[in-house]
């Protein structure tokens, strides 16, 4: 618990404001755009230990990039835990736990193959979303009460988004889980988590492992349509 108090205090903190931190021997050739960056996300399962950066620094990035993201009426109700080491691993042992009293026998030896993969990254990032937030501001604008948990989602994806954008841009692979909400009491007895955060997702990152799987799109025709 020493090490989850020592890390809480990372997260809880307010680093800097102005992202002092700066990356270590990384080059990059050529100026790249946005869209390259965005290019570089993928679901990668084969993650490992090995990354280069300290926890210190993925926590300020992730800090970042989630109060980058846009939210409705500026609402600001995402919620982040992020989880290294010790944390980390007891965070996927309750996952195991819960999955093994939740599913079927028959189909568990796959589940459990899955969530190794996921405890031998090197960190993950709870996604939570502030229901007391949203609830207040139901009753501040009644006449959109019912769209505020839309939103809501919305903000969620992008902060997601925003976060596995940029840890692929160093690198880092990562995917991203759905567990809950049948992992949500455990996680949040464990963790100390306040009872008006919904868990929405969990991403989970570390080095790569294996091979980039490409990336099937669509034909454009079938998901774009563009006037003029």
């Amino acid at each position: 618990m020493a090490l989850l108090s020592k890390i809480s205090h990372v997260l809880t903190a307010d680093i800097t404001k102005d992202f002092k931190l700066k990356k270590k021997d990384v080059e990059v050739s050529g100026e790249q755009t946005f869209v390259d960056q965005l290019k570089k996300r993928r679901s990668i399962y084969d993650l490992g230990k090995r990354v280069h950066f300290s926890q210190a620094y993925i926590a300020e990035l992730i800090q970042e990039s989630v109060r980058s993201c846009p939210s409705a009426y500026n609402s600001q109700s995402t919620r982040i835990v992020v989880l290294f080491g010790e944390s980390h691993q007891q965070f996927w042992d309750i996952v195991r736990e819960v999955e093994r009293r939740n599913v079927p026998i028959s189909v568990f030896e796959g589940v459990e193959m899955k969530i190794a993969k996921c405890a031998n990254a090197f960190g993950t990032v709870l996604f939570y979303e502030d229901q007391a937030v949203i609830q207040q501001l139901q009753k501040k604008v009644p006449f959109s009460a019912s769209d505020f948990p839309v939103w809501s989602e919305q903000t969620s994806g992008m902060a997601q988004f925003a976060v596995w954008t940029a840890l692929a841009d160093l690198g880092i692979g990562a995917s991203l889980q759905h567990y809950n909400p049948m992992i949500d009491q455990a996680v949040n007895q464990h963790f100390d988590i306040h009872s008006d955060w919904l868990m929405r997702a969990q991403l989970v990152f570390g080095s790569i492992e294996g091979s980039i799987p490409e990336k099937e799109d669509r034909e454009d025709h079938e998901s774009f349509r563009i006037y003029a």
